[in-house]
């Protein structure tokens, strides 16, 4: 569970982020008070099914949009033999 609120909180930061939005606003459109919506980020709440469903509509985006892991922005490099 501790994965999937993680991600919650990471996802929800990041969509704030690319959006401009401060928390204020997401509360607007979300109808979720600022204060539980700054603990979903920080990864410190269990919001319900409910509260994640108001911030998805609220943001018009997916619910499991949501709850997946962000990508990682590292790069696999391929290991290359170095002939001296």
């Amino acid at each position: 569970m501790d994965g999937i609120r993680r991600n919650l909180g990471m996802q929800l930061k990041k969509v704030r982020h690319q959006r401009g939005m401060s928390l204020d606003e997401i509360a607007k459109l979300t109808d979720v008070s600022k204060a539980l919506l700054f603990q979903i980020e920080k990864g410190e709440s269990n919001p319900t099914v409910s509260t994640i469903w108001k911030i998805a509509d609220g943001l018009k985006i997916s619910f499991s949009s949501l709850l997946q892991p962000p990508k990682s922005s590292t790069k696999k490099l391929k290991h290359q033999r170095l002939l001296f």
